[in-house]
């Protein structure tokens, strides 16, 4: 999968405020095994990325085409 999807996945987290170990615990995983989620160590399935959508409460496509650029506009 394409390294800024675990990218968007860290970032929304961090823009929700959810900590790894409350994401980690509602997808029944340790926090290390979804720490490497976030850093791309593990390869992510179609049915965990779903998951992870549900818990960050947003669309798989809005993982996929997710721009922090869009909140926060440096333009001076």
């Amino acid at each position: 999968m394409n390294r800024k999807v675990y990218e968007n996945i860290r970032k929304i987290r961090e823009l929700k405020n959810l900590t790894r170990e409350y994401v980690a615990a509602e997808l029944k995983m340790s926090p290390s095994g979804y720490g490497k989620i976030e850093r791309g160590d593990v390869d992510l399935t179609v049915s965990k990325l779903m998951e992870i959508s549900k818990v960050l409460d947003v669309s798989t496509e809005f993982i996929f085409k997710f721009d922090v650029s869009l909140f926060f506009n440096d333009t001076k």
